[in-house]
């Protein structure tokens, strides 16, 4: 199991930091998400569900999410499974801070086998996947000061 915790001071409130994360809708506007589909555009609660694509180790993984912490504006939980057999838990917080925020994502994951392959090596996958996650939370930044994601 690979672990990645991350995070970034943003200046916006706590409540419009959290907002931006249960936006399932903009997504893909920040995150390494390639587009959702089959869920609400904004996350309500406990027990909600949709499926998404994802980019792991620049790679295409069709997901399932399910909500299993919503403690709004402080913090979002999910459980997600993949169709090829991995798992993810993703741990999304959201602090008051000096900057306005403070941002952290607490990842764990098993990625499945055949996603892998015999060609990507693991701990190359888990650095780039390391990069995805800071990667996504600059664009949140960048996304939530008035600067155009990357």
């Amino acid at each position: 199991m690979a672990k990645i915790k991350r995070e970034v001071e943003i200046q916006a409130t706590p409540e419009v930091a959290f907002e931006s994360l249960i936006n399932w809708s903009r997504l893909a506007e920040w995150s390494t998400v390639t587009h959702s589909h089959d869920g609400p555009d904004l996350a309500s609660g406990v027990g909600e569900e949709f499926d998404q694509q994802l980019r792991i180790a620049g790679l295409p993984l069709q997901t399932h999410w399910r909500v299993v912490e919503f403690d709004p504006p402080r913090s979002l939980a999910y459980e997600v499974t993949s169709m090829a057999g991995g798992r993810m838990t993703l741990r999304q917080q959201v602090a008051p801070s000096a900057e306005g925020s403070r941002v952290e994502f607490d990842v764990d994951y098993d990625l499945p086998g055949s996603f892998l392959g015999a060609a990507l090596d693991r701990i190359y996958v888990e650095r780039r996947n390391e990069r995805e996650v800071e990667h996504s939370l600059q664009n949140l930044k960048d996304l939530l000061e008035g600067r155009k994601p990357t």
